[in-house]
């Protein structure tokens, strides 16, 4: 076998080895057993009373996602009335604040159509009316529909006087 054979050979070797590393690694983080293993602690930022410290920077830090100005407005004023509730219950935690569920709108197609065929009307009646329990929408959410049938409503009896 010739030299140049054989050093070519063992670069080639050497190459596959080198481009064969994928970056597999692993590493094993041992945490000190504290009194009771079994009980899951609240991380800090979940507590109420670190929360309304928090600037919406950290808080954006603590997230991961960069908050728009509504979303600082609106950060602002959660803080504020989280403040108000920690005066009466110091353990408070934010998940006991916020309900996930209550706040998704759900669409109420009867108060969009009453609103869209008599308009202002129609949102008034949503303001006064008073819901039955078995009703799955909630007042606001009537309400927020209304509105919506109100700007279906302008946009439609709009369109018919311009053209």
């Amino acid at each position: 076998m010739n030299k140049y054979t054989s050093r070519a050979s063992t670069i080639i070797i050497l190459l596959i080895f080198l481009s064969a590393q994928a970056g597999f690694s692993f590493s094993i983080i041992r945490a000190p057993l504290k009194n009771n293993p079994t009980a899951i602690e609240t991380p800090d930022y979940n507590k109420a009373s670190v929360f309304v410290h928090m600037s919406p920077r950290e808080f954006s830090d603590v997230t991961g996602h960069k908050l728009t100005l509504f979303q600082r407005i609106y950060f602002k004023v959660i803080q504020r009335q989280l403040r108000r509730q920690l005066r009466n219950n110091p353990a408070l935690l934010i998940d006991d604040y916020l309900d996930q569920k209550k706040g998704k709108f759900k669409f109420d197609a009867l108060w969009f159509v009453i609103a869209s065929f008599i308009g202002p009307l129609g949102v008034l009646l949503a303001y006064i009316s008073h819901g039955q329990k078995k009703q799955k929408t909630t007042k606001k959410d009537r309400i927020t529909s209304a509105w919506l049938g109100f700007l279906f409503f302008v946009i439609w009896f709009g369109s018919l006087f311009i053209f």
